[in-house]
C-alpha cells in the first residue's frame, strides 16, 4: 500500500542514498580520521605497507623546482629579421618618395604663381595637379600602411622638404641610425613573451641549423626590455632637445623592432609535463606493522600526515576489491547513509505528511541535500578548501525559508553528520555546523523585512567569533591556528544570507512553492490587484485590511501562519470588485441594488464574488495557498439573510432550494483558512 501510493518518494530517495555513496570515504579508513592534537587512546599499527604522500606545500616546491629546472625552448628567427628591415626600408624609400613629391608639388606652385600669364601656364597647372595626385596617394599609402598622420607631429616635419629650424632631415642618415638600432636588439635577441613568464632557471636556444644550446634567460631582452635599450642608445644619436626626431625615431622602433626569440610553447610544455610526471609523490614507506604513533601521544603534523596516507592507501584496496567483500562494503556504506538521511525523510512523513504526499517537494528536499553534499566533495574533499566553508549555513536557512524551521533543523541535522564523516569524523564540524545553522534558521524563520538578512549576517559574525574561539580555548589551540579556521566562517557569514536569498528566488517558480518573502510583496498595496480593489471597491478593501487585522491576531494566539492570515485576508474578496454594488460595504448612496432583484438571484450574485475573485486571482497570478481563501473563507455555509427571506415570503418555505443560498466550497482544511 505504501508502495502504490508513494513509489515515487521511494525512487527519489533510494537515488538520493546511491548518489551520495558516490562521494563518501570507505568505512576502514575512517578509523584513521583524526585531527592535528588529537590524543589516540590505543598505538596506531600499520596494516600494511604503503607510501607516505608528501605535504601539500612539500609537493608544490617539488613541482615548482621541477618547472624551473626544464629549460623553455626558443626558435631564433632570422626570416622574421629581414622581413622587418625590409620592411622599414621600404618606409624609408616610402617617405623619400614623398618628400621628393612634396618639394616637387612646392616648385610646381611656385611656377603656377610665376607664370600665370605666360603661354605655358595649362601645362605647368597640369604639372601641378599631376604631383598632387601623386603626392595624395602616397601620403594615402603610407597611413594605410603604418601608423602614421601626416598631419600631425612629429611625422608632418619627418616628411616635410624642410624642417621647422630650416635644416633638411638627412634620411639616408636616419634610417642607417634606425636600422642598426633595431639589427643590434636582434642580435642580442628579443623574446615573444614576458620575460617574467620564463620561469627556467636556462632557456634551450635553437638555431637554424646549428646545435641548440643552454642561455641563461637574462642574456636576451623582452620586447619591453629590448625598447628601453633601444631609446637609450637612440638618446646617444640625437639629443632629447631634438624632441621631434627623438620622438620620431622611437615611433619607428616601436612599430619595426618586433621579436625573434619564437616560444616553442609546444614542445616546452610536452618537455614539463614529461619532467613533472617524474616527480615522485611519496616521501617514503611505512612497513606493515610498524608503529605510527603510540597510544596516548599527541598527533603531530609528520604524524597526521602518515595516517591521511594510510587513509588514502585504504581507499585505494577499497577501489580493487571485488565479489562478496565488494559487496557487503557498499551495502553498508548504503544502510549507514540511509540510516543518516532517514533522520530528515522520517520526520516529515510522520510530522509534515502534506509535504511527503508532494512528490515534487521530497524531490527538492533531496537536490538541496545532495547539492550541498556535492559542493563539499568537490571544494572540501577534492580542491582542498576550508571545511568552515559552511555550504551547512545556506542549506539550513533555503529548507527554513521554503518549508519550515522544523524540516530545516532536521535537514541540517542530516547533513552536519554526512558532511563530518566525509571530511574525518569531525566533531568540531558538527558542533560549528549545528551551531550557526540553529542562528541561522532562527533569523530566518519568520521573515517580515528585507532587513533580516542584515540581521542573520550579524548574528552569524558574532556566533562564528564567539564559537570558534571556545572551541580553540577548550582545545588549547593557539590563536594562529584559530585565526585560519575563523577567516572562511566570516566569508561564509556574510555571503550565506546573500546566496540563500538568490537561490529562493530561483527555487519558489519551478516547484511552486510561496515563501514569506512572496507573501510580503503580496502585502504592498501597490500591487495591481490590490490597487484595483481599492478604486472600484473601496468599502470592500477596508473591509479587507480590518480582516486581515482580525486574522493576523487570531493566528498568533493559536500559533497559525499570522503573514499568510493577514495576505489571505487581503484577497479574500477581491471577487466583489466586479459587481461592488451588490455588497452593502460598498453601498453609499443609501439605494440597494436587491430591491429589485429575487431572492435567488441576489444569492446567486452574492455567492458569484467566489467564482469572479478565483478567476481575478489566476489571471494576477496570485499564489494558489492565497487563493485558497478565497472560496474556503465560505466553505459550504449559506447566504443566510436571503435565505431566510426566501423562506419568510415562500407560499411553501419546504419548495426552497438550499443548493441556490449555499456557497459551492470546499471547505477550509488549514488552520489559516479556517
Amino acid at each position: 500500500m505504501f508502495l502504490n501510493n508513494f513509489w515515487r518518494q521511494v525512487i527519489i530517495l533510494s537515488s538520493l542514498v546511491i548518489l551520495a555513496s558516490l562521494f563518501f570515504p570507505s568505512g576502514e579508513s575512517l578509523k584513521y580520521s583524526y585531527q592535528l592534537n588529537d590524543i589516540p587512546r590505543e598505538p596506531i599499527i600499520a596494516p600494511f605497507t604503503f607510501p607516505i604522500l608528501k605535504s601539500e606545500e612539500k609537493l608544490k616546491t617539488d613541482l615548482e623546482e621541477a618547472l624551473s629546472s626544464e629549460p623553455f625552448v626558443f626558435k631564433r628567427n632570422k626570416e622574421l629579421v629581414k622581413k622587418w628591415t625590409n620592411s622599414l626600408e621600404n618606409f624609408f624609400l616610402l617617405s623619400e618618395d614623398i618628400r621628393q613629391t612634396k618639394d616637387q608639388c612646392l616648385q610646381s606652385k611656385d611656377l603656377i604663381y610665376r607664370y600665370r600669364y605666360d603661354a605655358n601656364y595649362e601645362m605647368i597647372l597640369s604639372d601641378y595637379k599631376t604631383d598632387s595626385t601623386k603626392l595624395s596617394q602616397l601620403v594615402l599609402d603610407i597611413e594605410n600602411k603604418y601608423p602614421v598622420s601626416v598631419q600631425e607631429t612629429p611625422w608632418s616635419s619627418f616628411l616635410d622638404v624642410e624642417y621647422q629650424s630650416g635644416i633638411q632631415y638627412d634620411l639616408n642618415e636616419f634610417e642607417t641610425i634606425i636600422i642598426q638600432i633595431c639589427r643590434n636588439r636582434w642580435a642580442e635577441g628579443i623574446y615573444d613573451i614576458p620575460r617574467t613568464d620564463i620561469i627556467s632557471e636556462k632557456i634551450m636556444m635553437i638555431h637554424q641549423d646549428e646545435v641548440p644550446f643552454m642561455a641563461n634567460p637574462d642574456e636576451y631582452h623582452d620586447l619591453e626590455s629590448a625598447w628601453i635599450r633601444a631609446k637609450q642608445e637612440l638618446t646617444q644619436s640625437y639629443a632629447k632637445t631634438d624632441e621631434d626626431q627623438y620622438t620620431t625615431g622611437y615611433a619607428l622602433i616601436v612599430e619595426f623592432m618586433k621579436p625573434n626569440l619564437i616560444y616553442d610553447k609546444e614542445t616546452t610544455e610536452r618537455r614539463q609535463q614529461s619532467r613533472l610526471s617524474k616527480v615522485s609523490r611519496f616521501q617514503g614507506t611505512i612497513l606493515k606493522d610498524e608503529r605510527i604513533v603510540d597510544a596516548n601521544e599527541r598527533i603531530i603534523e609528520d604524524v597526521l600526515l602518515t595516517l591521511e596516507s594510510l587513509a588514502n592507501a585504504i581507499d585505494e584496496k577499497e577501489g580493487k576489491k571485488t565479489g562478496l567483500q565488494a559487496f557487503f562494503s557498499y551495502l553498508g556504506r548504503l544502510i549507514v547513509i540511509g540510516a543518516i538521511i532517514s533522520f530528515t525523510f522520517t520526520f516529515i512523513g510522520v510530522y509534515r505528511m502534506p509535504i511527503f504526499q508532494e512528490w515534487k517537494m521530497i524531490f527538492l528536499i533531496a537536490l538541496v541535500l545532495l547539492v550541498e553534499l556535492v559542493l563539499v566533495y568537490l571544494l572540501v574533499i577534492q580542491l582542498g578548501f576550508s571545511p568552515y566553508f559552511l555550504f551547512l549555513t545556506v542549506l539550513a536557512m533555503t529548507l527554513t525559508i521554503l518549508f519550515d524551521a522544523r524540516i530545516g533543523f532536521m535537514g541540517t541535522t542530516s547533513m552536519a553528520i554526512l558532511n563530518a564523516v566525509m571530511i574525518g569524523n569531525n566533531l568540531d564540524f558538527i558542533i560549528i555546523g549545528m551551531t550557526l545553522s540553529s542562528i541561522a534558521m532562527y533569523n530566518v524563520r519568520e521573515l517580515r523585512t528585507r532587513a533580516k538578512v542584515f540581521t542573520t549576517i550579524f548574528s552569524l559574525l558574532f556566533i562564528s567569533f564567539v564559537i570558534l574561539i571556545g572551541l580553540g580555548f577548550f582545545k588549547g589551540n593557539p590563536w594562529s591556528a584559530i585565526w585560519i579556521d575563523l577567516l572562511p566562517l566570516l566569508i561564509t557569514s556574510v555571503l550565506a544570507p546573500v546566496v540563500t536569498y538568490g537561490l529562493i528566488g530561483l527555487l519558489e517558480i519551478p516547484f511552486n512553492i510561496t515563501t514569506d518573502l512572496t507573501l510580503i510583496e503580496l502585502l504592498d498595496f501597490e500591487h495591481p490587484l490590490l490597487k484595483r480593489l481599492q478604486q472600484e471597491a473601496n468599502g470592500t478593501f477596508n473591509h479587507s485590511i480590518v480582516v486581515g487585522n482580525l486574522a493576523e491576531a487570531c493566528a498568533n494566539a493559536i500559533g497559525a501562519h499570522s503573514l499568510l492570515c493577514r495576505v489571505g485576508a487581503y484577497y479574500h474578496d477581491v471577487g466583489k470588485m466586479v459587481r461592488p454594488e451588490y455588497f452593502i460595504e460598498n453601498q453609499f448612496t443609501g439605494e440597494n441594488k436587491h430591491d429589485t432583484l429575487t431572492y435567488v438571484m441576489s444569492a446567486k450574485t452574492i455567492k458569484n464574488h467566489v467564482k469572479e475573485g478565483l478567476e481575478l486571482a489566476r489571471e494576477y497570478k496570485v499564489p494558489k495557498i492565497v487563493r485558497d481563501f478565497i472560496p474556503m473563507h465560505h466553505g459550504t455555509t449559506r447566504v443566510e439573510y436571503f435565505y431566510r427571506k426566501a423562506l419568510e415570503n415562500a407560499e411553501d418555505p419546504v419548495k426552497v432550494d438550499k443548493k441556490a443560498f449555499q456557497y459551492p466550497g470546499p471547505k477550509p482544511n488549514t488552520k489559516e483558512t479556517g
